[in-house]
């Protein structure tokens, strides 16, 4: 079963009773954050706490952390298996190294499905590794399956690498494969990298 590794003990629960966490078999949460009362409009929309400078950790079942899931303030709501998260940063890790980075200002978490829905804009960056250079990427209300390790979306996205700019509507990309795929009315530009000049 995966392990979880908390960054710190959490503080003591709030009267009442200590607050649920989602737990399903293969995924645990390691949540290190200053624990807050949840104000009483989150309460009465369902949330059962608010958890301020929040960090997940999840492991796969060898015990290695596959992503971390970082942001300013999280809120569960149990009923609906779903958690809310303002200025989320999600870190893919691959055999131990943060590969791909991806944030937004808002998203909503599935960890029974393993899914990630960001809202508004959001942008991913991959670090530049032996067998790829820098990408940068910036769109839209992305899906990041963290399972499968795929991040799609319906809106326009423009990716940016060294020599090479793309935009289209709709991408999806492999992450395990290292394929980003831009769907329709795609424009390409490409720029040898040694003039120095950015692509336009």
């Amino acid at each position: 079963m995966p392990m979880s590794r908390p960054d710190a003990a959490p503080p003591p629960p709030a009267a009442g009773g200590p607050p649920r966490l989602l737990r399903p078999a293969a995924l645990i949460l390691a949540v290190a954050a200053a624990l807050a009362p949840a104000p009483p409009a989150a309460l009465e929309s369902g949330a059962d706490f608010d958890l301020i400078g929040f960090t997940l950790r999840v492991t796969d079942a060898e015990g290695e952390i596959t992503h971390v899931l970082r942001g300013a303030r999280m809120q569960q709501f149990p009923d609906l298996g779903v958690q809310h998260a303002q200025e989320p940063r999600l870190e893919l890790l691959t055999e131990g190294r943060v590969d791909w980075i991806w944030t937004a200002p808002a998203a909503v978490h599935y960890p029974a499905e393993e899914r990630l829905e960001t809202i508004g804009m959001t942008e991913g960056l991959q670090l530049p590794g032996p067998l790829n250079p820098r990408t940068e990427i910036e769109t839209a209300d992305v899906t990041i399956l963290t399972g499968p390790r795929e991040v799609m979306t319906d809106a326009r996205a423009t990716l940016l690498r060294p020599g090479l700019f793309m935009t289209g509507i709709g991408m999806h990309a492999d992450v395990k494969a290292d394929i980003i795929e831009l769907r329709n009315e795609v424009e390409t530009v490409y720029a040898p990298e040694e003039t120095g000049e950015d692509p336009q």
